[in-house]
């Protein structure tokens, strides 16, 4: 399956195939990722995949997709419309760059401590 990995800390965007989705997915994310959790979609077949346990891990560097920071490494997935199954992704290299501010892992780790340390209430959502 064609899809694009975001590689935050070579700050490089590039096509790779996935013969076994999950499992490709979590090498490619790497910093021991087992499970893996939609961070947004981009368009109606497309969605970015991250690492559901990012933040417990220290020292990555990490990105901004429009308004949105995630931590670590991202692979983008297509999807079927009609039966759900996975799918070659649809969306280009140039429209996910477009969208992608790079952090270092400095300003990541004091983004990661803010979200780790903020207390959760049901106020905050």
């Amino acid at each position: 399956m064609k899809s694009i990995l975001i590689n935050s800390e070579t700050r490089e965007v590039k096509e790779v195939t996935l013969t076994d989705v999950l499992k490709d997915t979590y090498e490619l994310i790497g910093a021991n990722c087992s499970l893996v959790e939609t961070g947004e979609y981009i368009s109606k077949s497309d969605t970015l995949m991250i690492n559901e346990e990012g933040y417990f891990n220290e020292g990555l560097c990490g990105f901004f997709f429009g308004e949105n920071f995630y931590y670590g490494n991202a692979v983008v997935w297509g999807m079927n419309r009609n039966s759900g199954d996975n799918a070659d992704c649809s969306v280009s290299i140039e429209d996910v760059n477009s969208k992608i501010q790079w952090i270092n892992a400095d300003i990541s780790s004091r983004i990661r401590e803010r979200v780790m340390n903020r207390p959760f209430t049901f106020q905050s959502l």
